[in-house]
């Protein structure tokens, strides 16, 4: 295992065309390269201690994220162009899922007689 950089050291990656593809992505935003890999950052490394934290998975397990959740586009409340992310997204807490209810058992009614189609007097008919 690695450690990070120290603190105000500069961080160092390899560019290929998945990274170049992600950065192009975050940087239509307008925010910096920096900002972009901030953000990423906060957003996955916050996700993995939530999942310690809350026990999803064993402490440092990577965990396999499986969803996300975007909040609803609000022109009014659109952060600002550039801004970056300071928080991280709160867990999406699955709902439990209900007990089955147990049905108590009912006696099945016995089947009915079978009927005759015809009604009326039996065979052979009286003169």
């Amino acid at each position: 295992m690695s450690t990070p950089p120290d603190i105000g050291k500069t961080l160092s990656v390899k560019v290929d065309a998945q990274l170049y593809d992600d950065l192009e992505t975050m940087l239509r935003t307008g925010m910096t390269v920096s900002d972009a890999v901030r953000t990423a950052m906060l957003i996955v490394a916050g996700t993995y201690r939530q999942a310690w934290e809350t026990e999803r998975c064993p402490d440092a397990v990577r965990p396999t994220i499986t969803r996300y959740w975007i909040a609803r586009y609000d022109a009014g409340q659109e952060p600002e162009r550039g801004s970056i992310q300071r928080d991280v997204p709160t867990p999406y807490r699955e709902r439990p899922t209900p007990r089955p209810t147990i049905t108590p058992a009912r006696p099945t009614p016995p089947p009915k007689r079978p009927t005759s189609v015809r009604q009326g007097p039996t065979w052979p008919l009286p003169d």
